[in-house]
């Protein structure tokens, strides 16, 4: 797991618990939507494929709307862009490494999305 993304997800529970709105030129605001949505995106791939999660991509889903609510950040311009950057790495990478890390990604999204819940 990365300091940089469970630090960025430690500020995100601390956005989800406050009631003040957060601007969306923030770029701190922009990489923690980008996060999430990276991992709604790798977590429903590895849902399809049948990896066992303890918080799937719904979970992630839900913390993209809290965003888009509190930022105005477009969360479905996020996935997309999520999906395109994963298609990019497989074109780049290959289509069974780029699986792999994706697998790998989303192992490391569940261990991050531990740390939002506790």
């Amino acid at each position: 797991m990365q300091l940089k993304s469970s630090t960025s997800l430690l500020c995100a529970a601390a956005l989800l618990t406050g009631a003040n709105p957060v601007s969306a030129k923030d770029p701190s605001m922009k990489k923690l939507m980008a996060m999430s949505a990276g991992c709604a995106y790798v977590t429903g791939v590895a849902e399809g494929s049948n990896v066992r999660l303890n918080y799937g991509s719904a979970a992630w889903l839900e913390i993209v709307g809290i965003l888009e609510q509190k930022t105005g950040i477009d969360g479905e311009n996020a996935i997309a862009t999520a999906k395109a950057k994963y298609k990019k790495r497989a074109r780049v990478m290959g289509a069974d490494e780029a699986y792999q890390y994706m697998l790998s990604r989303a192992k490391d999204c569940d261990r991050e999305m531990a740390v939002i819940q506790s």
